[in-house]
């Protein structure tokens, strides 16, 4: 791909027909109303949450783990869209030029009000994977997402990470693992590195497409390597949002409701791989041609 290439909206519409760029799809006019239709949807699932019982748990462990919240029909497009950028040769994270990446989380609108009050603003922090199997592919290393505070005390949260399977994860192809804070809270000192902590305080979270983890952002967390015998990759996408309330955690803070234009979502995640350069692997070719796009 050259940088004109990824400078061209037409192209990515022509690469993904069935998914639409700022309102425009090469292929499906209707497709804007069948979208909102699904945020609905899920939006109406929410009715059902015991967000009592949701919050309980998130502040004793540091996160969440619904099922089968997200509209599976909206789901399974992104997953074909990102094979369909693997198989041409392009980082899954390209999936948010889409529209259809920023309404997946935009539908999550009850969860994140919950947790982080009317004030919402998305973090600039995002990614998309494709944990390939046959290729000994593995998620991110052992981290917290960030380094400062995350909450005040243990009822005011400050910022939170969402992360949404598109395809089943499981221990077999690479599925999140987190160390509780309930756990952590025990340990003399802060976990600093994976030799810290207690390998049975270490729990999985396998989930399949139409589910959403949520964690505090100082949960030390990773995905783990999958093994060749999977049947499937592991897909997924992850946003990180905070409290409008407090100084901003990252620039530019943009609007749940309001995604970016394409040219602001290509240097958003021309961004992305400069920033996440250390936690996975990326070609020279791939490199080249964000540091280009970041350049102008």
């Amino acid at each position: 791909m050259t940088v004109e290439q990824a400078k061209n909206a037409d192209f990515w519409r022509g690469l993904n027909p069935g998914l639409q760029i700022c309102g425009v799809s090469a292929s499906s006019p209707q497709l804007a109303d069948a979208n909102t239709d699904a945020a609905n949807a899920a939006t109406d699932l929410f009715a059902t949450t015991d967000f009592s019982a949701l919050s309980d748990r998130f502040w004793d462990e540091g996160y969440f783990l619904l099922h089968d919240i997200l509209p599976a029909e909206l789901l399974a497009r992104l997953r074909a869209a990102i094979e369909q950028l693997i198989a041409s040769g392009l980082p899954p994270a390209m999936i948010y030029l889409y529209d259809e990446a920023w309404q997946v989380f935009s539908a999550l609108r009850p969860l994140l009000t919950h947790f982080l009050g009317e004030k919402i603003a998305l973090l600039p922090h995002f990614w998309a994977w494709h944990v390939d199997p046959r290729d000994g592919g593995r998620g991110w290393p052992p981290h917290r997402d960030y380094q400062g505070e995350s909450a005040i005390g243990d009822d005011m949260l400050i910022s939170l990470s969402l992360w949404v399977p598109l395809s089943d994860a499981t221990p077999e192809n690479g599925c999140m693992y987190v160390l509780p804070r309930s756990f952590e809270r025990w340990y003399d000192s802060p976990v600093t590195k994976p030799q810290d902590v207690v390998l049975q305080d270490v729990r999985a979270l396998p989930a399949g497409p139409g589910a959403v983890m949520g964690w505090r952002q100082d949960v030390y967390h990773w995905g783990s390597r999958a093994s060749r015998h999977a049947s499937s990759p592991r897909i997924s996408l992850s946003l990180e949002f905070q409290n409008a309330a407090f100084d901003p955690l990252g620039d530019p803070l943009l609007d749940l409701e309001t995604p970016p234009s394409f040219d602001e979502r290509l240097l958003l995640i021309a961004g992305q791989f400069e920033k996440y350069r250390h936690m996975q692997n990326m070609d020279d070719e791939t490199l080249a041609w964000c540091q280009a796009i970041l350049k102008g």
